[in-house]
């Protein structure tokens, strides 16, 4: 019998997630030996609340001899198409170029420049709005998409996704300052997303241009360029005069060729968040189309939020009425802002849309459900271990909760313009700080700072920091109100060097004794103080330094201190007196200690405060 039943597994269909107590339900098992049977198969403090994803529960399952079937709710979801299977029948698109570099590098007046060529040969006004992307039309007829990704290191993981969405990288190097750490950085992400390189060599123009000592310091970190025998062109230009900007479009446009960029014009479109803010209009988002072409009233979904497309601009404000391949456009009519670097896919109609969506927000629902049970878990385990080792010193002061005994922390709440300036603000943030002290993020979005932003600043002892905003008056008013503090800044590196300060001023003192003199005590005279009152004065000798009756003072015997306290009375024969030199004799009268003992040590000190700094 059992073999027959063993021949004839039992089907069983499983969602992507599964509680522990409802797979134990759905094997037909009781929930205590189950949990019992998970321990013996290697699973670690597995609770009835315990979430398994489907794969994992499926070979659960085959341990009790079903044959079970995992619902992927792939369905649901929106899928980029397949790859192309012979892209060279496709038609050509515009090469994307990402700018990458070293701030101060020279790399905006290299982009205004391009900006400027793009704009005249538009025969528009100057550029109304800055989205991050714009196109350069080529005297030849030939298009190229330039992406300003910003220099600094903390916009490091928007410059990771740069680079997925990117054919050719051409890496600003100033002729002046030569190879720094944000260009090896930059160097590092070209080459592991395998895109080419261009170099150009900023500020040519300048009296201490070092041409040649750049070369070689490119070389020397890995580049391969054409001048030392490799395959990497170097360009020198100037972003002031335009010198050589010509060569480097006509490299670009070489190299593009080489490469032979592709994609199809029709079906699904496809594409990239580069950027997102709220603006007046609405809420809006720049995507650089990589496949496809997008068109107003086309229905689109980024991350876990969607958009019926209400209108398309390009870079100089002019509306659109298609988008193709290597297109970057500013779209609105999104619900929700998506985050930058979602990649945009195309829905065929609303109802798909909102499942793909819903389908997204459920997945994240339960995998942050499942990391915070395992935080929880985590977290009992670690309480019941404190509780077993002593009780250690009491936890940090108001500057707010602490995550661990003795870490103080301070909160954040972060603005900024686009929510890819949010992530990178939030990033450096989190950077800083040591074991003492550290930064804690309690909210972060775009847009300007509110009222309700303020009001849990106040209630929740945060620091605002605003970067890029415009703060309105009211709200400043708000929150001089409130006592709140807000770092408004346009530079991550003054962020950096705020936040610093703020989390250097919850850091405790640095608490020094420096002693001023030390007597002996010789021998203790009781002395009558009024009828059968008496008290006792220590006869001592100054050994070291002076004896001041204004400073504090310890009494060590044998090496103990037996007090700490205040020197009430200091007498000189019968005199009283504020100080005594080294080698003197004097009677040492102290507040609420009269215990004294000949050979004991009597020590004044002061107490050193220091502020401290990260």
């Amino acid at each position: 019998m059992a073999i027959e039943e063993e021949q004839q597994a039992v089907p069983i269909f499983l969602p992507e997630y599964i509680s522990a107590s409802n797979l134990s339900r759905a094997l037909k098992q009781h929930v205590g030996p189950f949990l019992q049977d998970m321990e013996e198969m290697g699973f670690e403090n597995v609770t009835s609340d315990t979430i398994f994803t489907g794969e994992t529960a499926a070979l659960i399952a085959m341990e009790y001899g079903f044959e079970p079937t995992v619902d992927t709710g792939s369905q649901r979801d929106l899928r980029p198409r397949p790859p192309p299977e012979d892209p060279s029948v496709l038609p050509s698109r515009p090469p994307v170029v990402t700018i990458m570099g070293h701030v101060d590098h020279g790399k905006t007046t290299l982009l205004d420049w391009l900006r400027k060529s793009s704009v005249a040969a538009q025969e528009h006004g100057g550029i109304t709005q800055h989205i991050g992307a714009f196109v350069v039309k080529m005297s030849s007829g030939k298009s190229i998409t330039f992406l300003d990704t910003p220099g600094h290191a903390a916009f490091l993981s928007m410059r990771q996704r740069g680079a997925n969405v990117t054919d050719i990288v051409v890496l600003v190097v100033a002729a002046d300052d030569s190879v720094k750490p944000q260009t090896l950085e930059a160097l590092k992400h070209a080459t592991s997303a395998k895109v080419p390189i261009i170099v150009a060599i900023t500020k040519v123009d300048k009296e201490d241009a070092r041409i040649e000592q750049v070369k070689a310091d490119l070389s020397r970190h890995g580049v391969e360029i054409e001048d030392y025998g490799g395959d990497v062109q170097v360009v020198c230009v100037s972003g002031k005069t335009g010198q050589g900007m010509e060569d480097l479009e006509e490299n670009i446009v070489t190299l593009s060729e080489i490469l032979d960029v592709r994609a199809e014009d029709d079906g699904m479109a496809e594409g990239w968040v580069l950027e997102s803010s709220i603006k007046p209009q609405g809420k809006a988002a720049t995507i650089l189309v990589k496949r496809g072409t997008l068109r107003p009233g086309d229905l689109i979904v980024a991350g876990k939020t969607w958009a019926k497309i209400r209108v398309l601009r390009n870079e100089a404000g002019l509306e659109l009425d298609s988008a193709p391949p290597g297109t970057p456009v500013e779209i609105l009519g999104w619900r929700e802002l998506p985050t930058a670097g979602e990649q945009v896919i195309q829905s065929p109609d609303e109802a798909k849309a909102k499942t793909a969506v819903e389908y997204r927000m459920e997945m994240a629902e339960r995998e942050q459900s499942s990391i915070q049970l395992a935080e929880q878990e985590q977290r009992q385990r670690e309480k019941a271990a404190a509780d077993a080792a002593a009780e250690g010193e009491s936890g940090p002061t108001t500057a707010g909760e602490s995550t661990e005994p003795g870490v103080l922390t301070q909160n954040f709440i972060v603005k900024a313009d686009v929510v890819g300036s949010v992530e990178a603000v939030c990033g450096t943030i989190l950077e800083l700080g040591s074991h003492e002290v550290r930064p804690k993020i309690l909210r972060s979005s775009a847009g300007q700072i509110t009222e309700s932003d303020i009001d849990h600043a106040a209630t929740s002892n945060s620091i605002i920091v605003n970067f890029n905003c415009t703060i309105p008056p009211h709200i400043k008013q708000r929150a001089e109100e409130a006592k709140v503090k807000i770092l408004d800044h346009k530079v991550i590196y003054h962020v950096v060097d705020d936040v610093k300060a703020a989390l250097s001023d919850i850091l405790p003192m640095n608490v020094s004794f420096r002693v001023h003199g030390e007597a002996e005590v010789l021998q203790v005279f009781p002395i009558n103080l009024k009828k059968r009152v008496f008290r006792n004065i220590a006869g001592c000798r100054v050994r070291n330094g002076s004896i001041k009756k204004s400073s504090r003072v310890k009494v060590l015997r044998r090496g103990e201190v037996i007090y700490d306290g205040k020197i009430d009375t200091l007498k000189h024969v019968k005199k009283d007196v504020q100080e005594m030199g080294k080698g003197t004799e004097c009677g040492i009268g102290l507040e609420g200690f009269e215990d004294f003992q000949p050979e004991d040590q009597i020590q004044t000190y002061e107490e050193i405060k220091e502020r401290r700094y990260l």
